[in-house]
């Protein structure tokens, strides 16, 4: 049975559990600034890791699309071209967010020279929409193809048909206090689970994540969310007990920023 915080680990004691060499990161951008230094900013936000851990930065880039979705695009907050080429040159891949929930032939037409920019080895496409996932896997090979976590793959059904679609799946940020749920799940190299979370790993409603798909394409010029309302925190407040995870054959993980760290540092990167 799921008991909400069960897994949950103090990160000022147990910080060392999440420098494991075998764990993997794709580590969220979100904070970015448009003339830091991405590895510093990776050291500042992610300082209990070591940067040969992350795998793929997830996030935006400066170029706007229709695509984009989970969080409303930022343009000052999205990821330079200079930025993005560092990471290449340090082996770390770039995760785009094309999680919008309303996909046509047309805006996926549109994108097509977007997405032919950032088609390599190493990319990620990140997905909500099952149709966006079979066009890109058609046409984009070198890309892999991630579940996201707004398709909220909380059984183990919707897991193993999501499976046969997508390259690794991310797994709801309160499946993590389910232990048997996260020990019955097949492929477990193939999937992904929060590190950390905030506002979605308790929030009752969720409402924001397809009114931000909208928002995103010019549908609505307003975002219903009940963050504000529950006094929940954007950044990640709640860190999960990676180590138990790894026993259980999990070493992929997703990771938010936290402002728990932020004095091991002078100041913030932007």
């Amino acid at each position: 049975m799921k008991e909400l915080y069960k897994n949950i680990v103090d990160l000022k004691e147990k910080h060392g559990i999440f420098k494991n060499p075998n764990f993997k990161y794709s580590v969220s951008g979100r904070w970015v600034g448009q003339k830091a230094n991405i590895l510093r900013y990776l050291q500042f936000y992610f300082v209990y890791l070591d940067i040969s851990q992350v795998s793929t930065v997830f996030g935006s880039t400066t170029e706007p699309s229709a695509l984009y979705g989970g969080r409303i695009y930022d343009q000052s907050r999205s990821l330079q071209e200079s930025q993005i080429n560092m990471l290449y040159d340090h082996h770390i891949g770039l995760a785009l967010t094309l999680t919008n929930h309303y996909v046509s032939s047309g805006i996926y037409t549109g994108n097509l020279p977007f997405l032919e920019k950032y088609h390599r080895r190493g990319n990620v496409i990140i997905c909500t929409s099952d149709e966006l996932a079979r066009m890109l896997r058609k046409d984009f090979p070198l890309f892999n193809i991630r579940a996201s976590i707004i398709k909220n793959l909380n059984t183990l059904d919707k897991v193993a048909r999501a499976l046969d679609l997508y390259d690794d799946v991310v797994i709801p940020m309160d499946m993590n206090d389910d232990d048997d749920f996260l020990e019955s799940l097949p492929q477990k190299e193939r999937i992904m689970l929060f590190a950390n979370a905030a506002c979605a790993y308790d929030c009752p409603a969720r409402i924001c994540y397809p009114e931000i798909s909208k928002f995103n394409q010019s549908k609505t010029d307003k975002v219903r969310c009940k963050k504000e309302e529950l006094g929940m925190l954007e950044y990640a407040f709640y860190f999960f007990n990676v180590e138990k995870f790894y026993q259980m054959g999990y070493s992929n993980f997703k990771l938010i920023p936290a402002k728990l760290f932020n004095n091991f540092l002078k100041s913030d990167p932007g």
